[in-house]
């Protein structure tokens, strides 16, 4: 691998993708939204190209004489009213970067794709990459067009380019600058911006450093067509706030809601949300999902790709730092 192209590399993940492959010697190109932020990598040494994964004419220009392509460049958001432009950029973004990459022969593509392509296991255990997709009667349009944009990935495997693909879990961490959900997780947890209760559930966690590594490795060392995991801590949704709690060292007694009063906070959030068009704390769909613990086993990523995970604790610290010296969050 010498020279590689990051699309949506001046996001949270690609970013760190991008930084990476820097750190190994691989000269790097990133494709980002015309006027978008490049402050995620200012002072970098990256060739940045202008364009639109919906523009297959800038797919073409960004993968000529690369040999890797890493396709990050998605919408990610937990609330979608409209869902059209994210399906259209998460799928057919998706497909534009992946035909240009096989017509220019590319030597390999690693796509990312997310543990919510996947399915959420049965309570009580553990999913991996062959967990299949379940839910259906969740309208959740994140969760939806990440199963069928990599499934769109696995297809071009099939056909013959060499596609690999990672799904990480929820990404926290520090150069969240939008920020992500994810970011806004930390936010209205730290920032008291919730109430003090919680519901059931829980998710999959990981540091977008650690995931970003898990990207350059499966470029290393994975395989065409092949799934791999990058999740690191399984947490129900009391040792999220907890872990959160420990780090910004505010202490606040919670409360349990039950499901079916934790279901209505969310419709009222959500009903408010379309009045004044800013997203909820939460989404009403998004509820749903989680509701359901989304457990995964990270074991693959560690025996084929050698993958590490450094400790949630450090995530946080380093990404409550990051938040409040961007004034971000309150000290």
């Amino acid at each position: 691998m010498k020279r590689a192209l990051v699309t949506g590399g001046l996001g949270f993940l690609g970013a760190w993708i991008a930084k990476q492959l820097l750190e190994q010697g691989v000269a790097v190109r990133v494709l980002a939204r015309p006027g978008e932020p490049p402050d995620n990598l200012r002072g970098c040494d990256v060739e940045l190209l202008e364009g639109d994964v919906l523009d297959r004419g800038a797919c073409e220009r960004a993968v000529d004489g690369v040999d890797t392509v890493f396709h990050a460049a998605a919408i990610y958001s937990d609330w979608a009213p409209d869902p059209t432009l994210m399906y259209a950029v998460n799928i057919g973004g998706t497909y534009n970067v992946l035909e240009a990459a096989r017509r220019a022969a590319v030597d390999r593509v690693i796509y990312t794709a997310s543990v919510a392509s996947l399915g959420r296991p049965r309570p009580g255990t553990l999913g991996d990459e062959r967990t299949a997709y379940e839910s259906w009667r969740i309208d959740f349009p994140y969760s939806r067009a990440k199963y069928f944009s990599r499934e769109l990935a696995e297809s071009f495997a099939a056909w013959g380019l060499d596609v690999r693909i990672v799904c990480p879990g929820i990404v926290l961490g520090p150069g969240d600058l939008r920020p992500t959900p994810s970011g806004k997780l930390i936010l209205n947890i730290a920032g008291g911006a919730v109430p003090p209760a919680y519901f059931a559930g829980g998710a999959s966690y990981v540091d977008v450093r650690d995931a970003a590594a898990v990207h350059v490795l499966a470029a290393q060392r994975g395989r065409r067509g092949e799934r791999y995991i990058a999740a690191a801590h399984n947490l129900d949704n009391l040792e999220l706030i907890r872990a959160i709690q420990r780090v910004t060292g505010r202490h606040r007694r919670l409360v349990k809601l039950p499901t079916p009063l934790a279901r209505l906070v969310a419709r009222v959030w959500e009903l408010q949300a379309r009045r004044s068009g800013q997203p909820p704390i939460i989404s009403r769909d998004f509820f749903e999902y989680a509701l359901r613990p989304s457990f995964y086993d990270n074991r693959k990523a560690r025996s084929e790709l050698g993958a590490t995970f450094r400790e949630l604790g450090d995530t946080l610290a380093d990404a409550i730092a990051d938040f409040r010296a961007r004034g971000v969050l309150a000290g």
